[in-house]
């Protein structure tokens, strides 16, 4: 909302140099927003962390964790092996599917647990985005957060159904701002470096209305309309499995540091 609000400046005549920095790494024409590598990291860490809880108790974990349009902060952690299944916000899934897999995964694993994360802004068929309340932000934006409740205690209510009529438990915990909080990590603290410095020299050029970005691993700078030209989220065809509900392990040969961004 801030760059879409640069583009709208600079269309003004406003001279705007902008920057990508947004956790849920959304931004469109770059492959990397400052805070992206901060966030994933405690995710993958803070999961692994409390997989010790949901094995020690033999349960299914609900993580919910970031990504309101785009499920970047799931599909990462999940693909580097912190959860078995994540649901993000680009597809819509079936509770009972959902469940099943899970009771499978904690069926196969010798400790008898599975993890899920879930994106703070997913939805499964037939619901909607779920809310905190009523308030809005500077954007008009509500505040999202309680999905990860309500699909931990959809899955615990099904579970008998796939287990041959036992109830499995539930562990529910909400990551929220710990992943978006503390010191940058390494990546966080060189790309934001070089970004600066990309900008500063824009300025000192008399160049403005550019975006700096990060492209197949090179820094450069596009047009800021960039930004409101197309909407980036993850491509569930090349990149989330929709019957495993899982992201895709094909071949990474030429592909982004950060594989599907």
């Amino acid at each position: 909302d801030t760059l879409s609000y640069g583009v709208h400046l600079s269309i003004m005549g406003v001279k705007v140099v902008a920057i990508p920095k947004t956790m849920d790494n959304d931004v469109p024409g770059t492959d990397y927003c400052i805070g992206f590598s901060t966030c994933v990291t405690p995710t993958i860490s803070m999961t692994n962390s409390l997989r010790t809880a949901a094995g020690s108790h033999e349960r299914i974990m609900v993580l919910e964790v970031f990504g309101r349009y785009a499920g970047f902060t799931a599909m990462l952690p999940t693909m580097a092996g912190a959860a078995n299944r994540c649901v993000i916000p680009e597809f819509e899934f079936d509770l009972d599917h959902l469940t099943e897999i899970l009771v499978e995964d904690r069926r196969n694993n010798p400790s008898n647990y599975s993890i899920l994360l879930v994106s703070e802004g997913a939805k499964y068929i037939g619901a909607e985005m779920q809310f905190q309340d009523a308030e809005r932000d500077a954007f008009g934006h509500a505040k999202l957060g309680g999905i990860g409740k309500i699909v931990g205690d959809a899955i615990k209510t099904r579970t008998p159904k796939f287990n041959n009529g036992k109830r499995i438990n539930i562990i529910e915990q909400k990551l929220g701002y710990l992943t978006r909080c503390g010191d940058p990590d390494a990546v966080d603290s060189i790309v934001p470096m070089a970004y600066g410095n990309l900008a500063l020299d824009l300025i000192i050029k008399g160049v403005h209305g550019r975006l700096v970005v990060l492209k197949n691993g090179r820094y450069d700078n596009l047009p800021i309309e960039v930004v409101t030209s197309s909407n980036k989220v993850v491509d569930v065809t090349k990149h989330y499995n929709t019957d495993r509900l899982r992201p895709f392990y094909h071949s990474f040969e030429m592909l982004p540091q950060f594989i599907m961004t």
